[in-house]
């Protein structure tokens, strides 16, 4: 073989230097991406979540569960406790509790109002007919302030003028008055019971809900009529 041959030969065997041959650069290994959904996701997850419930008020509960009249509860309201003071013994105690399971027909009014005084007049001798053992009746003596009535300012005055008025009409009922806690209120008067008129009469059964209400009616058949439901039924 001629040198020309063997040379050629040589270059034909003999890679190129630019070849790639050499080692591809490596490859870094890429960090794992932050997943941008994730805070989304957690911010949703977050507000589906149930809000925890704010601890009922039993107090504002119970106002919100009344039934109401134009003044006092309505029918298949419920009489709820209440202190007073018996304006004869001048004891405090609750006038509804003491009635226990009784029927019980509760008056209300001023004592300036003389429609009122012949109220209890009536009323009282319309509990004497059913029997004392059949229905229990007791009055209760309130300021009327602004359409709204409250514990009276001074509860001492109106009770000696409440045993006045009980003497002077001859009745047998309890005259009462909403007794005063040291800031001189009766929250559950104050705000249970929405007297917003003197005369307002409602009568309940033994279990206190409230069978018949009315303010100042012309006669008492409708009282007549739930009061015999009750006693009679």
């Amino acid at each position: 073989m001629s040198r020309t041959s063997l040379l050629l030969a040589t270059l034909l065997v003999v890679p190129a230097c630019d070849s790639g041959t050499k080692d591809a650069p490596t490859k870094t290994a890429s960090k794992p991406q932050t997943d941008a959904t994730k805070p989304a996701e957690a911010a949703k997850a977050e507000a589906a979540k149930p809000e925890a419930k704010k601890p009922v008020d039993p107090w504002q509960a119970k106002l919100a569960g009344r039934v109401l009249a134009s003044s006092g509860l309505g029918q298949d309201g419920k009489l709820t406790a209440f202190d007073i003071v018996n304006c004869d013994s001048g004891e405090e105690y609750c006038q509804v509790c003491r009635f226990g399971a009784s029927p019980k027909l509760m008056a209300v009014g001023s004592l300036d109002d003389a429609s009122f005084h012949e109220d209890l007049k009536d009323l009282d001798a319309i509990a004497k007919k059913y029997g004392e053992d059949k229905v229990k009746v007791f009055a209760v003596v309130t300021d009327i302030v602004d359409g709204k009535g409250v514990t009276p300012a001074d509860v001492a005055s109106t009770q000696a003028k409440a045993k006045e008025l009980r003497t002077k009409l001859a009745i047998s009922m309890p005259v009462v008055v909403p007794a005063a806690n040291d800031e001189g209120k009766n929250r559950a008067w104050d705000e249970y019971y929405n007297i917003t008129a003197s005369r307002t009469v409602m009568f309940a059964d033994g279990r206190n809900t409230v069978k018949y209400s009315a303010v100042g009616p012309e006669d008492w058949a409708g009282l007549n009529d739930a009061i015999k439901s009750v006693v009679e039924g």
